[in-house]
C-alpha cells in the first residue's frame, strides 16, 4: 500500500525527564509498529516545559505534535491519529483536542485527522482496566492491600479516578486508587486502608510511565511521599515501579481507541 495510504500515528503523552520512562514511550510506539505493519508512528510531547527540560538535562529531542503532524504530511500520510496517551481527559488531552480540531481546517491539512480517546473516557473503559488487576487474585486480600495513585487533575475530568476507584472497590477486595493531585489522595484512604485489615500494602502508580511522581511522590525518600507515609503508620509496603505503559494489557487499551479513530475515518 502506498505510504499515502497509510494512516500515520502520533503518540501524545504529557512527557517526562526520565530516561527509563523515555524507554517506556518506545516499547509503546514499538507495539503500535507492530500492530500498524507500514503505518509511521511518532512520539510527541504535549508539554513544552518537557521537551525544552529534556534537551537541556539529556540533550534528547523529542518532537512537539505540530512538528511531528507536519512530517506525517511531508511522507504524503493523508489521514492521521493523535492518540492521546493521557490517562483522563483533562485539561491536557483538551488542549491536544483543540489543535486537532483546529487543523482540520488548516493549510497543513490532512483528508482524515482523528484523536485517540485517553486510557479512561466512560464506565467501560474503566470495568475494562478493572478487569486487567484479576491477575492480583493469587494474593491474601486479608494481609495484603493494593494502592494504585494516579496523577489526578483539578479538571472536571478527575472524577473518573473517582468512578474507577468505584469500580475497583465493587469488582475486588481490598484494591484501592488515590491520586496526588486530585480526590482523592492518600489521607481521605488511609481510614479505608485501616478498614481493610491488611498490613502490607502493595504500591503501585497508575501512571503511564513511572516518571518523576513515581520517583519522588510515591515512592521517595521524603516523610512527604505515599510510601514513607504508609510506612509511619506502620504498613509495609511492597513497591510495585512499573508504569501501566509496561503492561501490554493497558496498552493493549490504547490500541483499541486507536482503532475506534481510525473506524470514525470511514465514515
Amino acid at each position: 500500500m502506498p505510504m499515502r495510504e497509510l494512516p500515520g500515528i502520533v503518540l501524545a503523552p504529557y512527557g517526562t525527564l526520565l530516561p527509563s520512562a523515555l524507554a517506556t514511550y518506545d516499547q509503546i510506539r514499538k507495539a503500535y509498529e507492530r500492530e500498524f505493519p507500514g503505518s509511521p508512528v511518532r512520539l510527541a510531547f504535549t508539554s513544552h516545559l518537557m521537551k525544552a527540560r529534556l534537551l537541556e538535562k539529556e540533550a534528547i529531542s523529542v518532537q512537539s505534535l505540530l512538528a511531528a503532524l507536519a512530517e506525517l504530511h511531508d511522507l504524503g500520510c493523508e489521514s492521521v491519529v493523535v492518540q492521546s496517551l493521557q490517562i483522563v481527559p483533562g485539561g491536557e488531552f483538551h488542549q491536544v483536542a483543540a489543535l486537532v480540531q483546529g487543523l482540520k481546517g488548516a493549510e497543513l491539512a490532512f483528508s482524515h485527522l482523528e484523536i485517540g480517546l485517553p486510557l479512561l473516557s466512560d464506565l467501560s473503559d474503566c470495568q475494562k482496566v478493572s478487569s486487567l488487576l484479576r491477575g492480583f487474585s493469587c494474593r491474601d486480600p486479608e494481609k495484603e492491600a493494593v494502592l494504585l495513585v494516579g496523577h489526578g487533575t483539578g479538571h472536571p475530568a478527575d472524577a473518573l479516578y473517582s468512578l474507577m476507584a468505584q469500580v475497583l472497590k465493587r469488582e475486588h477486595r481490598n484494591v484501592f486508587l488515590g491520586t496526588i493531585e486530585g480526590f482523592s489522595g492518600l489521607a481521605k484512604l488511609l481510614p479505608e486502608l485501616k478498614g481493610s485489615g491488611a498490613r502490607v500494602v502493595r504500591l503501585m502508580p497508575f501512571l503511564l510511565v513511572a516518571g518523576g511522581h513515581a520517583k519522588n511522590d510515591i515512592f521517595g525518600q521524603s516523610p512527604e511521599s505515599w510510601k514513607s507515609t504508609l510506612e509511619r503508620e506502620g504498613y509495609a509496603v511492597v513497591a510495585d515501579l512499573r508504569g501501566l505503559g509496561e503492561r501490554a494489557e493497558i496498552v493493549s487499551l490504547f490500541l483499541e481507541h486507536t482503532r475506534n479513530a481510525l473506524k470514525k475515518m470511514e465514515k
